[in-house]
């Protein structure tokens, strides 16, 4: 005879979308960065080869549009972006060009220009003093307003990325396989011999809670904290081997990293552990931000810009009250569908559940689900709205038990 438990302790959520695509891009642009003022204020950008010089692009009303603004460029990649008010943006990429706007990008005047440098960094830590990083270990500061740039000395000639300043005396540069730290406005820089497992490894983003404490994430999947001030290093329990990209914090616990194939891991413990979210994409996320603790922005390799209104939590909800039997994946509805489908999966014991969807070549395209679940039956929807028609498969797997079928998106 069948046996029948009361599930405990499970909350009934109605399935709700973590991170989501607001925009698509067209033609299709690498975004390199995504930043935001306030809640309705932000601006991205990407290289454009099609000979536009289009290649900014801001948003006044929290990302549903987006209008694009004339860079003086094509063909350029910026990769650098900092915002002192919605009105006065600077910008740094390849060539060594720093660009700024002081009326909303109506007009970009460029600052700066050398050719055989490339400015990965930017940082201002009031109206007037800023830093840019880059190549051959470059480090410029500005102290009016970004007008004139000067030479920093540097104690190293590997190129150099993230910068942030916890005050107008301290910060830190990150770059591959060093981290460095200034405690006088930057007027020099001291090597915190921070660890790698690589002379090529990319510490791509640094952020400093206070003096003593803060993380670098960089290649498979790292995140890489200290607690006093750089002396010691140790390697946190990131839920990812996926490189790393971008990092932000909204308060001092709480954080988000993006990266290669789609990953976004959180934290709300600053840093010593983090959770999987599932994105739509399984591509390059290339920077993360937030507006407030549950809108959040990610852009992207395809050019296309996430979004989340909820913290990135996707809830699965569960359909029914009975332990099942057995495990089970049943036919997705409907099939075929456009653009959103249903899965409903059951798991007897309780334990971790993968759910993927793949394309007709076996590439993975998306990660319903990815996290330890209750015994029970349950309903997840996935919105292939960012998809091509097609033959698309999704597989599930929990303990031994694993089942693939076949899907049809027809638009």
């Amino acid at each position: 005879m069948k046996k029948s438990f009361l599930l405990l302790l499970i909350p009934f959520f109605t399935f709700s979308q973590g991170w989501f695509i607001q925009t698509s891009f067209s033609p299709a642009q690498s975004l390199q960065t995504v930043r935001f003022y306030d809640q309705n204020t932000g601006y991205t950008t990407a290289p454009l080869y099609n000979g536009s010089n289009f290649n900014i692009h801001k948003t006044t009303n929290a990302g549903q549009n987006w209008v694009s603004q004339n860079s003086g460029y094509t063909s350029m990649r910026f990769m650098a972006m900092f915002m002192r008010h919605p009105d006065t943006v600077f910008i740094s990429g390849n060539d060594g060009i720093i660009l700024r706007t002081v009326n909303g990008g109506s007009n970009w005047v460029t600052v700066y220009n050398e050719p055989a440098l490339q400015l990965w960094g930017m940082y201002f830590v009031n109206s007037f003093t800023g830093f840019v990083s880059g190549s051959t270990g470059r480090i410029m500061k500005t102290t009016n307003s970004g007008l004139n740039w000067v030479n920093v000395a540097s104690p190293t000639q590997t190129s150099l990325n993230s910068i942030y300043f916890l005050n107008e005396n301290t910060g830190w540069i990150s770059g591959y396989a060093i981290a460095l730290k200034t405690t006088n406005q930057g007027q020099s820089w001291t090597n915190l011999n921070a660890p790698s497992i690589s002379p090529f490894e990319n510490f791509r983003e640094i952020y400093f809670f206070s003096e003593n404490t803060g993380l670098y994430v960089s290649d498979a999947g790292r995140v890489v904290k200290t607690t006093n001030g750089g002396t010691n290093w140790n390697v946190m329990n990131s839920g990812t081997t996926q490189s790393l990209f971008g990092v932000y914090f909204i308060n001092s616990a709480t954080g988000y990293a993006c990266g290669n194939n789609g990953a976004i891991i959180m934290t709300t413990d600053a840093g010593d552990n983090w959770t999987v979210q599932t994105s739509p994409l399984a591509e390059i996320h290339t920077d993360v931000w937030f507006t407030s603790a549950n809108t959040g922005y990610i852009s992207t390799w395809s050019g296309k810009i996430l979004k989340t209104t909820n913290g990135g939590i996707t809830y699965i909800n569960p359909v029914g009250t009975e332990v099942p039997s057995e495990y089970s994946l049943e036919q997705n509805y409907p099939n075929p569908f456009n653009p959103v489908t249903k899965f409903k999966f059951s798991i007897p014991v309780s334990g971790n559940v993968i759910l993927k969807i793949y394309d007709i070549s076996g590439r993975e395209v998306s990660e319903i689900v990815n996290k330890p679940m209750l015994s029970g039956t349950y309903e997840a929807d996935w919105d292939a709205s960012a998809y091509s028609s097609g033959v698309y498969f999704y597989k599930i797997l929990s303990g031994d038990f694993s089942e693939t079928k076949k899907m049809i998106l027809m638009k």
